[in-house]
Order: C-alpha cells, then structure tokens, then sequence
C-alpha cells in the first residue's frame, strides 16, 4: 500500500511546494506520494520559487495552491508543518512532525536558493530514513544513454563547480566517448539514468597507456544520496575488467562533494595544482586525485 505524506505551510506557495515536489522525485512511487496544501492557501506559486525549482529541472510554474482539509490530512500517514503547525487540523493517529524554515516569499535568489536546498536535505533524509526511496542501480552505459548523459554533464558545466568546459554538450558529442577501450557506467533510479562515470584516455605516450582520466557527474535532483560513489565503485571495476591500471583526475577545492565522494571510493588526494587552468577568466587550482585500480604488483 503506498503512503501518503502532507507538507503543508500557509499559503501552500513556497516551503511545501518544494517538500512535495522534492519527495515525489526521490521516493518510489509504489512506497509513498506527496501532498502539499495551506491554511490559508494563496493565488499562485511564488515566482522566486518557481524560478530556484527550474534551476534543478522541476517546473512547479503548472502548481496551484490547495487547502489543509481534515479529510486530506486523514489520509495521509505523516504531517510535515512548516510554519501552520498550530492552524492545521488534529487528526487522532496522524504523525506529525514540525520543519522550523523559513519563508521564501520575497527572498532574493541566493536566499531562496538555501531553503530550496535545506528543504531537498531534509526530505531526502526523511526518505531514506523511512526506506521509501527508489534503489539506485549502476549498468554499463550505451550510446542510447547519451542525450541523459549530456543533460547531466551540462548542469555540472553551467554550475561552473565540475569542469573548466564551458561549452554545453550534445548527444552526438558524448556518442564519440564510446571508444570500445574506456569503460562509462551509468547509475539509475526507476529506470531513470540520475548520474555517471566516464573514463577517457590520459596522456598519448604508450607508458600511461594502462592510465586513464576519469569523471563523475550527478544530476542535481539526485545529489548529496551517495550516487556519485555508487557510480565510481562500479567504474573503478568496470576499469579493472577493461586493464586500466589508474584511475587519475582534478576536482575544483571547493568541490567537497566530489572529493567526499572519491574518499569514499578509495581515491587518494595528491596534491594542489595551483592556478591550473582559467574558467570565466579567473585562474583556478585543482586537487589532483588519484587511484590504482590493479594490484600494487600486477
């Protein structure tokens, strides 16, 4: 039986929008569904939040206000309040639980942008912490992954935090990765490719012909769930079976995800490049990384 969660706020125009639409991209739909409503709803979504939603590829422009009625609140298993806890109707045996965030209405873009992401946090933790996700599975990429592959990868570069590339790519540009020597790997949720892990080659000279450049990129919808590492354990076998002997990349300082992520996988940090390469004009140093995929003595 799937269970249902209500997030609800005031105007049902900001905060619970997000929550609902944050938890029906991560939970699996046959688990649990998300309602949002207000107590006092509003006319339309407000558009600092619809604008900070489309920047992780949600369009809550379609979304409508609703109300909290008694009967929408029965049939739900948890009420999550965000600032209505004490005008939102008690049902006897409804779990509730109260999220203190903010209001975004009116906030300029970097502010709404926090809530927006404390908002993601906390449903993704809620999410796991009740089992109700989808499983995120990892496979062999192919070229028919390849328009999902470059949607993903042109988030990392229009975040300007993964990559010096500034030019956004096309399917028929991730299609020429596919060498048949450099193995990529693809993770997926409900079918869904959310993520990857690509392999290209290092440096033309035949003594690093067994090394290999790698990266790894996460959909925004799905980041801070471990999927990056998920993505890089299933690489680093994937060039194990393909006689790579090291994985080897750079990552921006500043990108702790990305360096949590290879910690995690068994990669160790090398050292600073400084001032290594210019992106939007401004020189940047990168953490090289590194990690030996065949035995110390193979």
């Amino acid at each position: 039986m799937t269970e249902r969660v209500i997030f609800a706020c005031v105007h049902n125009a900001g905060r619970s929008q997000m929550a609902a639409a944050f938890f029906n991209a991560l939970a699996d739909p046959a688990r649990a569904r998300a309602d949002s409503a207000g107590t006092e709803p509003g006319e339309r979504i407000h558009p600092e939040v619809v604008a900070a939603m489309r920047e992780l590829g949600i369009d809550l422009s379609y979304a409508r206000p609703a109300r909290l009625t008694r009967e929408l609140a029965a049939g739900g298993r948890l009420l999550v309040t965000m600032g209505c806890g004490e005008a939102c109707p008690v049902v006897p045996g409804l779990a509730r639980d109260d999220w203190p965030i903010e209001d975004p209405k009116g906030k300029p873009p970097d502010r709404v942008r926090r809530i927006r992401d404390e908002i993601r946090g906390r449903v993704a933790r809620l999410v796991a912490s009740e089992g109700w996700g989808m499983a995120i599975g990892t496979r062999p990429a192919t070229k028919a992954d390849a328009a999902r592959i470059a949607a993903i990868y042109n988030e990392g570069i229009e975040d300007r935090v993964a990559t010096f590339e500034t030019r956004l790519r096309a399917p028929a540009d991730i299609e020429k990765w596919f060498d048949g020597a450099h193995p990529i790997v693809v993770a997926e949720e409900g079918g869904r490719v959310v993520g990857f892990a690509s392999t290209s080659s290092y440096r033309p000279r035949d003594c690093y012909a067994q090394n290999a450049e790698f990266s790894v990129y996460v959909a925004r919808s799905h980041r801070g769930r471990g999927v990056g590492k998920q993505a890089l354990e299933a690489l680093i076998e994937a060039s194990r079976a393909a006689g790579i002997h090291k994985l080897i990349s750079r990552i921006f300082p500043e990108n702790m995800a990305s360096r949590a992520a290879c910690r995690a996988a068994g990669f160790r940090e090398v050292g600073v490049y400084e001032r290594h390469g210019k992106l939007d004009g401004v020189w940047r140093d990168c953490v090289i990384v590194e990690r030996l995929v065949t035995p110390k003595d193979g």
